[in-house]
């Protein structure tokens, strides 16, 4: 029985602890420093860009894709220069415009 509410408290406090560093308890602990709304929907933007610039470089998983293989090679140094947006724009643009080629 002390085995089994051991574990119980166990689950309890490892659910808790886990969630103690989601962007939202950690402006709550700092408040002083949180990002604004519109910092908030900016950001959460900028991550939508991030998915979408991997959904556009692995579309096709079965074969192999030399376009997106490009684009995807470029992401990174894409990413340390430009917001993701930025970047999701110019590989969108650049992967028509090969494809035409092709």
């Amino acid at each position: 029985m002390k085995l089994i509410a051991f574990s119980l408290m166990m689950l309890v406090a490892s659910t808790a602890h886990s969630n103690e560093f989601t962007y939202q308890d950690i402006a709550k602990r700092h408040a002083e420093g949180a990002l604004s709304k519109q910092q908030v929907a900016e950001a959460k933007m900028q991550g939508e860009c991030l998915v979408g610039i991997k959904a556009l470089n692995f579309k096709k998983q079965n074969e192999f894709d030399p376009v997106a293989e490009w684009s995807s090679f470029r992401s990174s140094s894409l990413l340390e220069q430009f917001p993701p947006c930025q970047v999701l724009v110019m590989l969108e643009v650049a992967q028509k415009e090969l494809r035409k080629e092709n």
